[in-house]
């Protein structure tokens, strides 16, 4: 029976999302294999180093403002406040750039302090200043993006995101092949970095301008009244960003100084600058971004309901925020954990194959549990988020990121075990965080945990097919096939037996999809 889909429904907009980013985790994928050829570990590793800067100064300017934009509209357009919308979007990007003003541009006349002193790398500072053109351009393109999402418009931020992600390809390799056909000598690695980040001014110019340009025509077909003042969209506003802002802040903060602790760790356990700095390249600009796959179809879900939630609240629709937590949570176990068995299963190899460093295998067990967790407490977070919860959520972020900041400084610093010192802090702050969310939404929502069908089916069929694929990657070792070949095809029998083991346990996972995940529109009427 053929599968109609429905443009109103949650399954088409999660599809529509879904699919878009598998194409921007494989354009993600080139972009890093391309960032390992031109520009090398060491100057990815100082690259993460200002992208932990540029993070913390994100956090204070526009995280906040732009994630109240998404909800505050999906609650407007449910009670019928259509066209206040547009008062929504002018003043959060007022609230943007003041912010701006107030915060990035001072950080770009002390950036020297920030590199030398903070970072502890001198050659952060050149990229330093580059990000903060960068961030004005993504508060234009986030808050406008957030509009799109927050009225059910998904497919113009997918786009948007897909054509960013283009430029940002064609923008490093130019800007490295030009520097390369213009000096001789070979780029340091803080010059690389500026590079990197000169290609992501380029990309967000183009998005900002396209999502600017189509809501302006957008905003006209906006419907409903305009009777929300400008004092309530600034409480309104407030009641989001501040916790949230807040929150976001400090728990990057502490990310932040995890990321940067780790080639001090390193060394400190006997690893010299350079290799220090290569693995922390490949840990952040490869390992990581590679676990990060499932995303692609897990990101969209969350994206999708984090309104729907909110409008469920407006609307005091209890079973309906009880019945879509309980989808999501069994999607992240249907995809989370197949996903993650099988990167353990070929992680080496595909660092391989994609890096041509087979280091980017490393650790991927303990990252695998690291990142499962995550997965399960991001939705549990967007849950409690969007439903009133923020407060809570904000300080168990905190705390979480705390523990784990802890926990590298005592168990990397201290006892100078190293890089199993950070994975230790980052394993014990996603399980502080999953459990205690976990029981919050338990408590606030009334919803029965069903263990076995969410986490036990998956679990059992993915180890018993990834024990399969395991044994038929063992047998393929020695035949003369490209490895890139051997292990599509291993994950490809991995899937195949993994739906197979499902359905033999009681859970078709199509018919799951036409039954739970396909909503018909007028369930979903409240949420346009």
């Amino acid at each position: 029976m053929m599968l109609k889909l429905n443009q109103n429904s949650i399954f088409y907009h999660c599809l529509l999302l879904s699919s878009s980013s598998v194409i921007l985790q494989l354009l993600g994928f080139g972009y890093r294999i391309l960032l390992g050829r031109l520009a090398g570990a060491q100057a990815i590793a100082v690259y993460g180093l200002v992208m932990s800067a540029y993070n913390v100064v994100l956090s204070c300017t526009l995280t906040g403002v732009a994630l109240s934009v998404s909800r505050i509209a999906s609650s407007y357009q449910a009670l019928g406040e259509g066209r206040s919308i547009i008062r929504l979007i002018r003043t959060a990007l007022f609230l943007f750039l003041g912010l701006f003003c107030l915060l990035a541009v001072p950080f770009a006349f002390c950036r020297d302090f920030f590199a030398q002193k903070v970072l502890g790398n001198p050659e952060t500072s050149t990229a330093l200043l580059l990000i903060v053109p960068c961030l004005f351009l993504t508060g234009f393109e986030n808050v406008h993006k957030a509009f799109f999402y927050g009225t059910g418009q998904t497919f113009p931020p997918t786009v948007s995101e897909t054509l960013e992600m283009l430029c940002r390809i064609v923008g490093a390799f130019c800007l490295f092949s030009v520097f390369a056909a213009k000096s001789s000598a070979p780029l340091t690695d803080g010059q690389a970095a500026a590079l990197i980040v000169c290609g992501m001014i380029f990309s967000e110019i183009v998005s900002a301008t396209f999502l600017t340009t189509l809501y302006r025509f957008r905003r006209k077909k906006l419907t409903g009244r305009d009777g929300v003042c400008l004092p309530q969209v600034l409480r309104d506003i407030a009641s989001v960003a501040v916790p949230v802002s807040l929150s976001t802040l400090l728990g990057r903060l502490i990310s932040s100084a995890n990321m940067i602790l780790i080639p001090r760790i390193l060394m400190r356990a006997g690893s010299g600058y350079d290799a220090a700095m290569t693995e922390f390249g490949v840990l952040s600009g490869m390992t990581m971004p590679m676990l990060m796959l499932p995303s692609a179809f897990l990101s969209p879900l969350i994206t999708v309901l984090s309104p729907r939630f909110s409008a469920g609240k407006v609307l005091e629709d209890q079973a309906m925020i009880r019945r879509k937590t309980g989808k999501a949570l069994h999607v992240v176990g249907l995809i989370g954990i197949p996903s993650m068995v099988i990167l353990i299963l070929t992680g080496s190899q595909l660092g391989e194959v994609l890096y041509h460093n087979p280091t980017v295998g490393n650790h991927i067990p303990m990252l695998s549990l690291i990142t499962l967790t995550g997965f399960y407490y991001a939705v549990l977070e967007c849950v409690l988020e969007s439903t009133g919860l923020q407060k809570r959520c904000s300080v168990l972020t905190v705390l979480a990121s705390l523990a784990g900041l802890c926990c590298t400084l005592i168990l990397g610093g201290a006892f100078s075990l190293g890089i199993w010192g950070f994975l230790c802090g980052e394993l014990l702050s996603s399980l502080i965080g999953c459990s205690m969310t976990a029981i919050w939404v338990k408590k606030y929502t009334q919803i029965s945990f069903r263990i076995g069908n969410w986490i036990g089916r998956p679990l059992f069929a993915s180890v018993v097919s990834g024990a399969f694929a395991r044994l038929l990657l063992k047998m393929m070792e020695d035949l003369p096939i490209f490895p890139g070949l051997r292990v599509v095809f291993v994950i490809s029998v991995f899937f195949f037996l993994y739906t197979i083991c499902l359905r033999l346990l009681g859970t078709d996972f199509w018919k799951y999809i036409e039954e739970t995940l396909l909503t018909q529109a007028k369930k979903d009427r409240n949420f346009r």
